[in-house]
């Protein structure tokens, strides 16, 4: 699923003071509906919160891996942040649904 705010997951600044993304809240504001609710790609985020080995085996949609050293920043850095819970997991989702080619397992 590709949206105009997409590019915006990947756009902020990661803090390096507390976690989070200086653009945090925008992207809770702007998360596509089937995210806030239970769905495979938050559950995943989730899992990768809490064992971060699973990254081991994640399908990268970009090759390169600069790229997806950067996003997997972000992804953390958000992670980190100060969103609530749900909204949390739910934009983390958004983000893999974007970094990646299939829910890991």
């Amino acid at each position: 699923m590709v949206t105009q705010t997409t590019s915006a997951l990947f756009a902020g600044i990661p803090r390096l003071v507390g976690g989070g993304l200086s653009n945090e809240h925008d992207l809770a504001a702007a998360c596509p509906p089937e995210f806030m609710k239970d769905n495979p790609w938050s559950r995943a985020a989730m899992r990768l919160y809490h064992d971060a080995a699973q990254a081991m085996t994640l399908k990268w949609k970009s090759e390169g891996v600069a790229e997806q050293s950067r996003q997997t920043q972000y992804f953390g850095a958000l992670l980190d942040g100060d969103l609530p819970t749900r909204e949390r997991f739910a934009v983390a989702g958004w983000m893999l649904s974007e970094m990646l080619t299939e829910v890991p397992a």
